[in-house]
C-alpha cells in the first residue's frame, strides 16, 4: 500500500460513519506498516476500558484456542 493510500485511511479514522471507519482500521491492520501500528495503537487508547478490556480478553481468548 502506497503514502498516498495509508494517509487517506488514516483520514477515515475520523469519519462520522462508523463504517468507514472500521473499513479504514481494516486496511491499516494489513498494511505491514509500522507508522500504522503507532497510528492505531493511539486510537485504542481513545477507547474507554471498558472497550479495551473486551478487545483484550477476546485476543487472549482466540490465542488459547489456537484462533488467528
Amino acid at each position: 500500500m502506497d503514502d498516498r493510500s495509508i494517509s487517506n485511511f488514516v483520514r477515515q479514522l475520523d469519519d462520522e460513519m462508523s463504517d468507514v471507519r472500521i473499513n479504514a482500521i481494516n486496511h491499516l491492520g494489513e498494511t505491514g506498516d509500522e507508522l500504522c501500528l503507532k497510528e492505531l495503537r493511539m486510537r485504542l487508547k481513545e477507547l474507554n476500558k471498558e472497550h479495551l478490556a473486551l478487545i483484550i480478553a477476546v485476543g487472549k481468548l482466540k490465542k488459547s484456542l489456537g484462533i488467528k
